[in-house]
């Protein structure tokens, strides 16, 4: 949650949409997001093909994540690199 609000925070919200792991919400003139709208993108994800395709980049990247989190992963032997380098 920590990454979503500092990313948020940062005004770079496109970041979800553009890794294709969020819907565009649609904001009111104000820069506000209505329930309604919010309603519209949760129905979206749970039901629509444009859900079903968020849900499958959120999985595929959460196997990422894990397979560079094993003992021989890219983020293991990236850290050792670096603690090797000092």
């Amino acid at each position: 949650m920590e990454i979503a609000t500092g990313l948020e925070m940062s005004g770079h919200r496109f970041l979800w949409v553009e890794m294709k792991l969020a819907l565009p919400m649609d904001e009111t003139d104000g820069g506000w997001v209505t329930a309604m709208e919010v309603e519209k993108r949760v129905r979206q994800l749970m039901e629509a093909e444009e859900g079903k395709a968020v849900r499958e980049v959120a999985t595929a990247r959460k196997e990422e994540v894990a397979r560079a989190m094993e003992d021989d992963g890219s983020s293991r032997v990236s850290l050792s690199k670096l603690v090797g380098s000092w």
